[in-house]
């Protein structure tokens, strides 16, 4: 059974057990007060019968004149002559009843003095009165009450067509309003459904402030959530396609000039500057292999371990870094220029760092010409220490700004290869950013320089920004 069917046939059994309790309710307090009103008026016409027989009685003793059961039947045959119609009368003298008869097979000795019984006998309903008088009598009153039982008969009746009557049209309108208010549910499930069958894009929208409305944001909320990690997991299968390709490109590209240029000195007989051409080549080529394959060990090593900071004096890296680039930059003809203050102590790895500034800066000269400046940067900020290079070269075009730091993407692939690289660098930096617990900030205009910098947090006890 579905759960609109559920709430339907629940709302209906409580308005059917509401309903039908407070109409009975009604009905016999009702027949109640109808039955205790004729009950007075009964009473009081039984207490009238019961003074005139014993004012009858008195009065017999008063005058010396005999007692006798015919006496006491005369005069209550006179009351029962001149009583209201559906009333009688019932005299017991001297253990015999000597006026009336008494309804049904009751007997005169079965009822005590002011006992009222109610006796159904066939199709009529009677109200007995006994009393007890003088001289051992006892007088009955007898009065027909059916048309109240029947009065109430008739009211249960109509009662009943007019509870049919709205409990089928409550039927109606319960069974709309159960469909409309678990309509929000089922749009709930259609759309688990359809996100299981793979449309994640699926929304439900629910519109309202109440608890319903309140899980389809929540649902949608796990939707988009679904959505976004879905498309995450797509991308990150893609990028691995991606990187698998670049690498077995990157690979494949060295390892054939290596292989033609290894070949052509093992078989063809060449000249010594053709030797050397061949034998530059190939120390060329396998430099480069040296090279990718150091970027991926530390790529990996990044990903898979979790890296332990330490305070860092940022001082010796720039020096280390500077160190290890000046020869680089005499042979392009480019200035490194450093920071006038690098005393500042930072939350960070120092070997990570000095290959981040040797990345970067190794990025900057292959893309400045000769005689243009390379700066190193390194100064206080409100949030951390920022920490990079900056150069006026060739710049990066806005489009591939995003992309630069994806493993093997290269803006200019004969370029970058003529220059040795291998389009990890960068990928490399940002990897050592998010061990730092930063990222990599990125600012270039083409043919005006870029400049690629890391804000790290500094160390309790360092120098404050």
């Amino acid at each position: 059974m579905k759960f609109a069917q559920k709430l339907g046939c629940a709302m209906m059994l409580v308005l059917a057990a509401s309903f039908s309790a407070g109409g009975c309710a009604l009905l016999y307090g009702d027949f109640a007060d109808r039955l205790a009103e004729a009950d007075a008026q009964n009473q009081a016409q039984h207490s009238l019968a019961c003074y005139a027989v014993e004012s009858e009685i008195l009065s017999l003793y008063s005058q010396g004149d005999a007692i006798t059961g015919e006496v006491l039947a005369a005069q209550v045959e006179e009351l029962s002559s001149t009583a209201p119609e559906g009333s009688a009368f019932a005299l017991w003298y001297q253990n015999q009843m000597v006026w009336g008869e008494l309804p049904g097979e009751v007997q005169p000795t079965d009822m005590g003095a002011s006992q009222i019984r109610y006796l159904r006998t066939g199709d009529t309903v009677s109200a007995l009165y006994c009393s007890d008088l003088l001289d051992g009598a006892r007088l009955f009153s007898v009065f027909d009450v059916t048309s109240l039982y029947d009065a109430r008969t008739r009211s249960l009746l109509r009662f009943l067509a007019m509870e049919g009557v709205v409990l089928v049209c409550a039927a109606v309108v319960v069974a709309l309003l159960s469909r409309r208010m678990t309509r929000p549910l089922a749009l709930l499930n259609q759309a688990s459904g359809e996100i299981a069958a793979g449309a994640y894009d699926r929304r439900t929208a629910v519109p309202g402030n109440d608890e319903i409305a309140q899980l389809s944001r929540s649902f949608d909320h796990m939707a988009a959530a679904v959505e976004d990690k879905v498309a995450q997991l797509e991308l990150s299968v893609q990028q691995r396609d991606d990187f698998m390709g670049a690498f077995t490109h990157e690979l494949k590209t060295p390892m054939t000039s290596i292989i033609g240029y290894a070949d052509m000195l093992r078989s063809v007989h060449c000249d010594p500057d053709e030797q050397k051409e061949a034998a530059s080549a190939i120390f060329h080529e396998a430099r480069r292999l040296e090279s990718l394959s150091r970027k991926l060990l530390q790529l990996l090593h990044l990903s898979d371990e979790e890296l332990t900071l330490a305070p860092v004096s940022l001082e010796p890296v720039v020096a280390a870094a500077a160190d290890m680039m000046a020869p680089v930059c005499r042979k392009a003809g480019v200035t490194l220029r450093l920071p006038q203050k690098t005393g500042y102590t930072v939350q960070g790895d120092a070997d990570l760092l000095v290959d981040l500034l040797c990345n970067l800066t190794q990025n900057a000269v292959k893309a400045s010409h000769e005689g243009q400046v390379v700066e190193i940067l390194c100064r206080p900020r409100k949030d951390g220490i920022l920490l990079g290079v900056a150069d006026a070269g060739i710049g990066i075009p806005a489009a591939a700004v995003s992309r630069v730091t994806e493993p093997f993407y290269m803006v200019d692939k004969s370029r970058a290869r003529k220059s040795g690289g291998s389009g990890l660098g960068l990928a490399l930096c940002s990897s050592i950013a998010r061990a730092h617990g930063t990222e990599l900030n990125i600012q270039s205009r083409e043919g005006r320089g870029t400049c690629v910098t890391v804000t790290l947090t500094p160390s309790q006890g360092g120098d404050a920004p």
